[in-house]
């Protein structure tokens, strides 16, 4: 079990969200450990290594003597791996899915452009952004967003774990409603680890649909970012060519390149993308 001493020393140094002990715990339902630089995450024999050390400093034979260390303390038989890449002496990995990178927003260098501007403009004219608490409303839109996409078993328990991720203490949930009252679009956002706050997780509404209103949750994240002393929002992987298109026109670029493989695994497509976001 991970001690509250090193809970903080992730928080101080955590830039992506699988560091953040609470979140994945929510997700998966599986227990943190702190194996030298890096994080892992166990539940019976299953493995989670997050092979993005908290220093920083890539190190493929760092990685692979941690990751040999979490073999041997827990045993498992099904091991999820992701990294920015994956060193040449791991064996037996098939990646999967397709190479991705995290986008984030610099806050010193942000510059917000002039069709972005107009965009929020209009969408504040029809919708008002507030920090709520999940409810019944928030699932539904999310049981909407999953009836109308083709989506794997992995996304789907994810978003299944949404509700239970939202009770963290950390983690603030921005919603968007019209004139009427409607909720329109909420964002759930990460404000746990000292450098970064994270965009974790966007639904809208397809009944109540106003242009923008993701546009103004994301002014709303940068703005309680600013309040806090971030320095960087981590907007998460780019998943497809529309959302890496919401996030470069934010101004977010490419800053770290993600990889994931399973070893040995009779169940590999749940546990390979345990963690990809829309």
């Amino acid at each position: 079990m991970i001690t509250p001493a090193e809970c903080a020393y992730i928080a101080e140094r955590a830039y992506v969200p699988e560091h953040l002990p609470h979140y994945v715990t929510a997700i998966s339902q599986t227990e943190p450990f702190l194996i030298g630089d890096f994080v892992a995450h166990a539940r019976g024999e299953h493995l989670i290594f997050v092979g993005y050390p908290l220093s920083g400093n890539c190190d493929d034979a760092q990685m692979l003597k941690s990751l040999d260390e979490a073999k041997a303390r827990f045993e498992p038989r099904v091991i999820s791996i992701i990294a920015p890449a994956l060193p040449a002496g791991l064996k037996d990995c098939a990646p999967s899915p397709p190479p991705d990178e995290y986008y984030r927003l610099d806050l010193a260098r942000l510059v917000i452009s002039q069709k972005t501007r107009n965009m929020l403009a209009r969408a504040r004219r029809d919708a008002s952004v507030n920090e709520g608490k999940f409810g019944k409303e928030h699932k539904q839109l999310i049981e909407e967003f999953l009836r109308a996409h083709r989506l794997d078993d992995a996304t789907r328990f994810i978003f299944s774990r949404v509700a239970e991720y939202a009770k963290c203490d950390t983690a603030r949930v921005f919603e968007a409603r019209d004139a009427r009252g409607n909720l329109v679009a909420f964002d759930i956002a990460e404000f746990g680890a000292r450098q970064y706050a994270f965009y974790m997780f966007n639904f809208r509404s397809r009944q109540h649909s106003v242009p923008g209103a993701s546009d103004l949750l994301l002014a709303h994240i940068v703005e309680h970012a600013r309040a806090e002393g971030k320095r960087y929002v981590n907007l998460g992987l780019g998943i497809g060519a529309g959302v890496a298109f919401f996030k470069r026109k934010w101004g977010a670029a490419p800053f770290l390149r993600y990889v994931a493989c399973v070893q040995e695994s009779a169940e590999k497509e749940m546990w390979t993308g345990l963690f990809e976001k829309v």
